[in-house]
């Protein structure tokens, strides 16, 4: 996510703990969806009968949702700031999640699967610049190792939650599980402002010319060795479904 021109705005300082709290929930509902659904797609394969070849594309339709999630929210971010992007991309992934538990056939559940994955694909690295845009130079990289951690803790809920949620209550109980916490995550960043960075960006850059320079001549390969960890890191947690 790039800057343009700057002019000077004041702003007042956020607490370490409200950035973290607020940002680090958002990835602990990725790495809990993503872990979750491992999880689920067994339970839910036996109730509907489902072949290993649809449970692997159900996993795969929230990695496409994922990845369009990652392609345009840095663009969009650029454009209508940090802090409403996040909002929006983790209102989707609420309303789709809380939605998931409703579906009564495997062709809504693809469909809700992908808003699931836009969103969160969108929120994970719209959280990121949330915190180094909001953090001095010097803790800079401090933050985002604390913030990375929320990964590891959403991975150890949805273990836990699976564990003895699924086998008394069902799989749909532990999707309206994963929307109302973020629900108030939602209220969390609503009491925080936009990035110092943001506010001071005089000039907004369009979507088209965002994505232009995030594949320009020596961004380029950095932006393909970022895109292919990330995409590890997330299948990872769904391997074992084929």
């Amino acid at each position: 996510m790039q800057s343009r021109t700057l002019s000077h705005v004041p702003t007042r300082q956020i607490s370490a703990a409200r950035i973290l709290t607020s940002s680090g929930f958002g990835l602990l509902f990725d790495a809990f969806d993503v872990g979750l659904l491992s999880y689920v797609l067994v339970s839910l394969a036996k109730q509907w009968h489902l072949s290993q070849t649809t449970t692997g594309l159900i996993g795969s339709v929230s990695m496409i949702g994922m990845a369009v999630g990652s392609a345009f929210a840095g663009s969009l971010a650029d454009k209508f700031g940090r802090r409403n992007i996040f909002l929006w991309t983790l209102l989707i992934y609420s309303v789709a999640t809380g939605l998931s538990a409703l579906a009564t056939g495997v062709g809504i559940f693809f469909v809700l699967r992908f808003f699931v994955g836009l969103g969160l694909g969108g929120e994970l690295p719209v959280a990121t610049t949330y915190v180094l845009e909001s953090s001095p130079e010097a803790v800079r990289g401090r933050r985002v190792v604390f913030l990375e951690m929320f990964w590891a803790f959403g991975s150890l809920v949805a273990a836990l939650i699976s564990f003895f949620v699924i086998p008394s209550a069902g799989w749909r109980i532990v999707f309206l599980i994963g929307a109302i916490p973020a629900l108030y995550t939602i209220i969390l960043r609503l009491a925080l402002p936009e990035t110092p960075r943001y506010q001071n960006i005089n000039k907004r850059p369009s979507m088209v010319s965002a994505l232009k320079e995030v594949w320009s001549e020596g961004i380029a390969r950095r932006s393909v060795v970022t895109w292919i960890l990330w995409l590890v890191r997330n299948q990872l947690g769904v391997l074992h479904l084929s």
